[in-house]
């Protein structure tokens, strides 16, 4: 399951436009931008944020202070001349959204807010280290709370979109703050029981024999009588279906794999046993029974190219003139040779030894020319280039990617780091 990335019209509890409208209203981003933005985000499963920042409509800068913007709306702690004002403040003097208010002689400081984190922190979902360290990490990334917490597997989605829902009612008066407290906690329980029994009834269905017997592969008897004869001679089931000829190996490697995907939820259950019944079917061609199973249909991964992560990681060197012709001129070729090098910069050179002797001459020079001048940008592109390989290779999806780089520069590890214990999400 993922978090639905795709902005709503208009946010019913409280009568305020999302982000992409108000960024219209406010003259910051064009109607044609939001439009295409809001066709990336459905495509590549992204924020409309995000999405924007990969057209270049805003920085995340301008985001931050938008995002600031719309939850006073939402909380009624400005009005909405209030915020339009602000922003132009803050377009003109390139300042915070909190100093343009004060500026404005706006007092928000004293009114009552119903933050998402507040709620996860008072009803014990979140401790308050942790919840200080995820909204840096959202801050860093530009992507919500709601999507960290639940991209680093802190927090089940039921109960995201439970405290979001709550979080609504609080906003719009339906209930009380105390009520949404309790609320969370009753739900927090339940999710507990319900994930105690969903695992244990996991592990019992995607038994091996099991598997193979549900997929058509094998009979429940044949199954049985393997079981006796692995446990008289010590060996695993596999081995033992495969000494008695019942099923051929590539079968069994097949059924290890689909049980090892739907166990670390990668996949549902109903997708592993339709993997497994293409072998009976003839689905797949015989010389690509290696016992690997093809990948689940994905995005494109080429739809985010180097360049546009490092966009998303704010890595994009700042420097240049967007009035001047001969830059304009290079950029496309730039972007495209650092679409073609990301592989060499992530190809395990450690981050403690000197650029000159981590970074091919050629890399090193390409970077430089793309603006990236000083070690420390340079260390951050090759972090960069670790967190999109992960990406490109299914081992996170783009929010997660950024998340783990945003970790590596944190923690300062070297690029040959591997990624936390992300769960999978469908992209």
């Amino acid at each position: 399951m993922q978090l639905d990335p795709r902005p709503k019209f208009m946010d019913k509890s409280t009568g305020i436009a999302p982000i992409g409208e108000l960024l219209v209203q406010w003259q910051l981003v064009s109607d044609r931008d939001r439009n295409a933005a809001l066709s990336d985000a459905r495509k590549l499963s992204l924020p409309l944020g995000l999405a924007l920042r990969l057209h270049d409509a805003v920085d995340l800068e301008l985001l931050h202070n938008a995002v600031t913007a719309q939850a006073l709306l939402r909380d009624s702690v400005i009005l909405p001349q209030h915020a339009r004002e602000a922003m132009g403040l803050v377009i003109r003097k390139r300042i915070q959204f909190a100093l343009a208010l004060d500026l404005l002689g706006i007092d928000v400081g004293s009114k009552k807010r119903c933050r998402l984190g507040e709620l996860l922190l008072e009803s014990d979902t979140l401790n308050r280290d942790l919840l200080k360290s995820r909204l840096q990490c959202a801050k860093a990334t530009g992507l919500p709370l709601g999507r960290v917490v639940y991209n680093l597997a802190d927090v089940p989605k039921d109960i995201i979109d439970v405290a979001l829902k709550v979080q609504a009612q609080v906003r719009a008066g339906a209930i009380t703050r105390e009520e949404a407290i309790d609320q969370l906690y009753s739900a927090r329980r339940c999710n507990t029981v319900i994930s105690n029994v969903s695992q244990s009834l996991m592990e019992q269905r995607t038994q091996l024999g099991q598997l193979l017997s549900m997929a058509g592969l094998i009979s429940e008897k044949d199954v049985e009588y393997a079981l006796i004869m692995s446990s008289a001679e010590g060996k695993a089931l596999g081995e033992a279906l495969t000494a008695l000829r019942l099923i051929k190996p590539y079968e069994v490697h097949a059924a290890l794999e689909v049980q090892h995907m739907i166990r670390a939820n990668k996949i549902s259950f109903n997708q592993g046993l339709n993997q497994l019944k293409k072998l009976l079917s003839g689905g797949e061609d015989e010389n690509d029974r290696t016992g690997t199973l093809h990948q689940m249909p994905a995005m494109d991964k080429s739809t985010v190219s180097f360049s546009s992560f490092l966009k998303l990681t704010n890595c994009i060197a700042k420097g240049g003139d967007p009035k001047n012709a001969k830059q304009a001129e290079q950029k496309p070729a730039l972007e495209k040779q650092l679409d073609d090098t990301w592989q060499e910069l992530r190809t395990g050179f450690f981050l403690t030894l000197p650029p000159d002797e981590r970074i091919h001459p050629d890399v090193k020079e390409l970077l430089q020319r793309s603006g990236f001048l000083t070690d420390k940008q340079m260390n951050s592109v090759q972090r960069a280039a670790m967190a999109y390989k992960f990406f490109r290779d299914d081992r996170l999806n783009i929010e997660q990617a950024l998340i783990q780089f945003h970790r590596m520069q944190v923690e300062e590890a070297d690029v040959s780091s591997l990624p936390g214990p992300f769960p999978h999400l469908n992209v």
